[in-house]
């Protein structure tokens, strides 16, 4: 056996680089502690926006032209490509952060792309009755629920799926919503009937596949959606919640109570899913200062 030549073959220096795949499992780790109050789904979609830039240009070492042209180069709405555009600052942000990177590529960018607001899409009362009675059969009672919670409630899919009995507290549905943050919903009688039907521990819709898990988000959403068209009825699952947002605000009048309802952190996003019915708006400025003289 010949000896190994020194020429052909050289130690790497260490410690060895890290790959990008090292450096978004430590990326994760970053956000995934619980000072930072960010969901796995949060985090997941973050991770896989950098493994879709990965693509076509290397996310380490990418120029502010290169960041822009790949973010104007894809083929998805205006406010996908925010979204895309929010996760590639906090990105960059974290590779300065960490003296991974010494710039910040999208420091450069000229302007922010962003999202655009738009109307809210809800589901008429008629039409969550309609959905409501097309859970009739015993074997959609979950669904009955989901729907319940979604139109008389204002819960998300995933809040839906992992609503637990020690939520119930004193007269609220204590919610853990996006980006962590918790807050109540006053119970509606609907709510209220249902809660007496489910346990007082644990999670309400517990999953059939996992140990001490509840369903998916995904399950959520299909069973609504199934429920939606059985009725006959155009929309999504996630219209619930508009229809929920546009009738406290169609009752109260009240943008902030509507918010609070909603739970938005910002009063902005409250006006993206609920907006002052016209004929209120109109009834409400025609209130100002005296009555038109008769004629």
């Amino acid at each position: 056996m010949c000896a190994l030549n020194a020429q052909q073959w050289t130690m790497p220096a260490l410690p060895l680089p890290e790959t990008l795949e090292d450096i978004l499992a430590a990326w994760r780790a970053w956000m995934t502690d619980p000072k930072r109050r960010m969901s796995e789904r949060t985090i997941g979609s973050r991770v896989g926006t950098i493994r879709r830039m990965a693509r076509d240009l290397d996310p380490r070492e990418a120029s502010g032209e290169q960041v822009e042209a790949w973010l104007d180069g894809l083929t998805v709405s205006d406010n996908s490509r925010a979204t895309y555009w929010a996760q590639v600052c906090a990105w960059y942000a974290w590779l300065v952060r960490t003296g991974r990177r010494a710039d910040n590529p999208t420091a450069t960018i000229d302007g922010t792309y962003r999202a655009i607001k738009g109307e809210p899409r809800p589901l008429s009362e008629q039409d969550v009755l309609a959905v409501l009675a097309a859970c009739g059969d015993p074997r959609t009672g979950n669904t009955r629920a989901y729907v319940t919670l979604g139109a008389f409630a204002g819960l998300r899919v995933h809040e839906i799926a992992k609503v637990r009995g020690e939520d119930l507290r004193l007269g609220n549905l204590h919610v853990l919503g996006k980006g962590r943050h918790a807050a109540p919903v006053p119970l509606h009688w609907r709510v209220e009937d249902l809660a007496a039907t489910m346990p007082r521990s644990g999670y309400w819709f517990p999953s059939q596949s996992r140990d001490a898990g509840h369903v998916s988000r995904v399950s959520v959403g299909l069973a609504i959606l199934r429920a939606i068209r059985r009725a006959g009825v155009e929309g999504t699952p996630h219209q619930l919640r508009h229809y929920y947002g546009t009738a406290v605000l169609a009752s109260t009048g009240d943008i902030y109570a509507t918010q609070k309802a909603l739970r938005h952190k910002s009063v902005q996003s409250t006006e993206i899913y609920a907006k002052l019915p016209d004929q209120r708006l109109r009834a409400a400025v025609n209130s100002i200062g005296p009555p038109r003289p008769a004629a």
